[in-house]
């Protein structure tokens, strides 16, 4: 696929069918976010692939009471097209462990030498050195028909989960992402965007640059 397109035309998708992903497919899209740039190329990323059914059972009730949990926050009442949108995401916090694959995208904070600020837990920085490689990931997966959207409720549970999938201390979970095939009548297509004269200034804050 022509990148331009799957850029164009990648979309959260968010119901699955439950038909396997082939392992070369997994290793196709995984090959292509370890083409990223990261910082100082330090390639900092590890990736976990959850295919085992109880392992999966676990870390998507994670993600399930991650959601509940911000669901109960929410206190404005939705436009149609947002409502939708949640009860899509809704479905599949309740339905997480039926996804054929779950990628769990690490980051490891020991990579940047010297430490300083940029590997304190949570900085914007360190993101700048792994979801380069999970947008590659999932530009990757709508190329071969592989529907993602990447998730990160269970950060809420961020201890939790890597004490039950045994991850490292100095590494640190960035995204869960759910891979599979769109389930019927669930497509690729066309997204609501913000214009780009709306986004974009010109040598100061406020100066449109179109």
């Amino acid at each position: 696929m022509e990148l331009t397109e799957a850029i164009y035309t990648q979309r959260a998708i968010r119901r699955f069918r439950a038909d396997p992903v082939p392992d070369e497919l997994i290793r196709q899209v995984l090959e292509a976010a370890s083409k990223a740039p990261s910082g100082s190329n330090t390639q900092p990323w590890v990736f976990l692939i959850l295919k085992d059914p109880e392992v999966k059972r676990v870390v998507a009730e994670f993600r399930r009471r991650g959601g509940e949990e911000l669901a109960r926050l929410r206190t404005r009442e939705l436009d149609p097209a947002t409502a939708q949108l949640h009860h899509d995401a809704e479905h599949l916090r309740d339905h997480m462990a039926e996804v054929p694959v779950l990628i769990l995208a690490c980051i490891r904070h020991d990579e940047f030498n010297p430490p300083t600020v940029v590997t304190s837990p949570g900085t914007l920085t360190r993101g700048a050195s792994i979801y380069p490689a999970v947008q590659n990931l999932m530009l990757a997966a709508r190329a071969l028909g592989l529907g993602t959207v990447p998730t990160v409720m269970h950060k809420l549970y961020e201890d939790e989960v890597k004490a039950f999938l045994g991850i490292p201390a100095n590494v640190e979970t960035a995204a869960l992402i759910p891979m599979g095939y769109p389930a019927e009548g669930v497509s690729f297509g066309a997204t609501s965007r913000h214009p780009v004269e709306d986004i974009a200034f010109l040598d100061g804050w406020g100066t449109p640059f179109f």
